[in-house]
């Protein structure tokens, strides 16, 4: 059993040909989502990987079932557009061997295809909740024994196949930090992923703000409106593409907390109108 474990988020695979195209040198489980129920198990080269294929459906749900099964000492959280390095296994924990007192550690990801663009690393900071909303999961690196003794797990409703589009993972790290989880950035690149066909950004539409909204409110219902607020002022001119203008844009922010607390996607709450 290798100390690392992979924890695949996939979908309709057929075999473990992903253990490959991944550079998968350690032990691994693929929470896959396809039309069946199932579990298979291979061992090759000392490593085993656990295939739980299921018929579920959102990346929060399929994220939880591989935590569900995991049993590594350290985590890795992943997507299956990830390629390892060779040796990752051995930076992981050497990592974790300089930071002794790190719950998790946000790795760096070199990426393809990102046009939204990913912060890099370039030392070792410690996180806080005025500084950690800027990571996806498949950079965090975390205890297993930290995680089952909370516990944490990925919220259902944002992400992938979810009523809103994005926002699981800030909601998990979040989620670390009020359990009071020590959390470092990390200035390794243990892996590259192509990102050049998003499953869920399709630009800047009045969904993506509605979404924002919900991702807010749900974050802090008292401060979701300045959370919104801030978000807007810092990427206004990212933002100036949508042609909503400020007050367009902060108008669908607010609907989507309208929407949020009252349970609604944006389909429901745009139907309702």
């Amino acid at each position: 059993m290798s100390r690392v474990q992979v924890l695949v988020a996939t979908m309709h695979q057929k075999d473990f040909s992903k253990l490959q195209e991944m550079n998968i040198q350690t032990d691994a489980v693929f929470a896959n989502q396809s039309d069946t129920d199932r579990t298979d198990i291979r061992n090759d080269g000392g490593f085993t990987a656990l295939m739980i294929t299921t018929s579920t459906r959102g990346v929060g749900v399929n994220r939880n079932i591989a935590l569900e099964h995991a049993s590594g000492e350290i985590l890795l959280i992943a997507d299956d557009d990830m390629r390892y390095i060779d040796g990752y296994e051995n930076a992981v924990i050497e990592a974790f061997r300089q930071l002794p007192q790190a719950d998790a550690l946000i790795f760096n990801i070199d990426t393809v295809g990102d046009s939204m663009g990913r912060r890099m690393n370039g030392d070792i900071r410690r996180l806080h909740f005025f500084n950690a909303f800027n990571y996806g999961a498949a950079r965090i690196a975390v205890r297993r024994e930290r995680l089952t003794a909370a516990p944490i797990r990925f919220s259902l409703d944002f992400g992938g196949g979810a009523k809103y589009s994005a926002g699981e993972d800030s909601l998990f790290i979040r989620d670390m930090l009020r359990c009071g989880m020590k959390i470092f950035t990390f200035p390794k690149t243990i892996a590259t992923v192509d990102q050049s066909d998003s499953s869920w950004f399709k630009g800047y539409n009045e969904k993506y703000f509605y979404d924002k909204g919900a991702f807010f409110c749900a974050m802090s219902r008292r401060l979701a409106q300045p959370l919104c607020l801030q978000d807007l002022l810092r990427h206004r001119n990212m933002y100036a593409s949508s042609g909503f203008g400020i007050k367009g844009i902060y108008s669908h922010m607010r609907n989507g907390i309208k929407g949020y607390r009252s349970g609604m996607s944006y389909s429901d709450f745009t139907a309702g109108r």
